[in-house]
């Protein structure tokens, strides 16, 4: 496959997120009886529109695939020329408003959520086979594991003669419930050893120690395995996957933020093409879909977030309204998101400046 597909595919996966976050803001401005000017797919010049005779809406498809916009009356009007049109987005109800702006990211993590459960029905969930490796990375000093001679990297392969493939604590209860010593196995570089181990209970753990710290991992014969779930573990995992990816994007954004650790590895519109064309050609389908998952993800938190311009910071506005009952002055409230459209737009050229020079420099 052609380096120019795999761009196209990347630029179609842009699209299908921000399209869908902006059908997000129309579908629910229609449910509220909010008056959408107009509604386009991609960006660029438009290949095909039509007007609605009912609601008056004006639909297009655009020449390029990497977008969409969903515009209303009135929105951001500083000059005030829409102020007194019923139609205008700031003469509706406040909840209709916060309702409409919200839906847009609640959309992306929709999507997110769908294509992941789509993805775990058709592929299965990722299961671990393999054997689970017990090697010890400290022995505390004056421990029944330190009297025993265990050492700092020793591998425990066996409690009693039982094969140890998960939780040692597991096997050192059940075995040392008759108070006799363990006879615990090791693999001690390419030596195999048996050590007599009597451990101490712990009565604020509620359980027996070796005075040990261990790491456990798969050993040489781990492989992920593809398996298919119920219906219930399957939605379980699919929430869990959303939920751990948007809890890293929430860290990471709180370190950018708080240190401006990971301010070198963020990237611009070019910068996310090329890594979603990478995992696409690396991994196919799962890679793809795994990319749509991530990003929606991502484009949902990220517009929540109280920066001019931003959904999240429209939410503040509403919600201000809302609570003391009087809007910010509309003209003010235009020129702050005018404002943050700017440093958007000139951050996203700053990094896809830095895209550019990090892909051919």
């Amino acid at each position: 496959m052609s380096t120019i597909l795999y761009v196209i595919l990347a630029l179609l996966l842009l699209g299908i997120m921000i399209t869908v976050h902006e059908l997000g803001h129309f579908l629910a401005a229609r449910a509220c009886g909010i008056a959408v000017r107009s509604f386009g797919i991609g960006f660029g010049p438009r290949f095909a529109h039509w007007k609605s005779k009912k609601t008056g809406t004006e639909y297009s498809f655009r020449l390029i695939p990497a977008g969409g916009f969903c515009a209303f009356y009135g929105e951001d009007d500083a000059a005030g020329n829409d102020r007194e049109d019923p139609r205008s987005l700031n003469n509706q109800a406040a909840w209709k408003r916060l309702i409409t702006i919200a839906a847009g990211p609640i959309m992306n993590f929709v999507l997110a959520f769908v294509v992941g459960l789509g993805f775990f029905f058709g592929y299965g969930l990722p299961v671990a086979d393999g054997t689970l490796v017990s090697q010890v990375t400290e022995v505390s000093a004056s421990s029944p594991a330190e009297s025993a001679g265990m050492r700092a990297g020793d591998i425990i392969t066996a409690v009693n003669g039982e094969t140890v493939n998960g939780n040692l604590t597991d096997y050192v209860n059940r075995y040392s419930e008759d108070g006799a010593p363990l006879q615990i196995t090791v693999l001690r570089g390419e030596e195999e050893l048996t050590l007599q181990v009597r451990p101490r209970f712990d009565e604020k753990e509620n359980r027996y120690l070796l005075g040990i710290m261990l790491t456990v991992g798969y050993g040489e014969d781990y492989e992920i395995i593809w398996q298919r779930m119920d219906a219930g573990t399957t939605i379980r995992h699919t929430w869990d996957v959303c939920v751990e990816a948007g809890s890293a994007i929430l860290d990471a954004l709180k370190g950018l933020v708080t240190t401006g650790e990971g301010f070198d590895d963020m990237a611009g519109p070019v910068g996310v093409i090329n890594v979603i064309a990478q995992e696409t050609r690396t991994y196919k389908l799962m890679g793809y879909l795994n990319m749509l998952m991530m990003i929606s993800i991502n484009l949902g938190l990220v517009n929540l977030l109280p920066i001019p311009g931003l959904d999240g910071c429209r939410i503040l506005f509403v919600l201000f309204e809302m609570i003391f009952r009087k809007p910010v002055n509309r003209t003010v409230e235009a020129y702050i998101h005018l404002a943050g459209y700017v440093l958007l737009i000139g951050l996203m050229l700053f990094f896809t400046f830095r895209d550019v020079l990090n892909i051919f420099g």
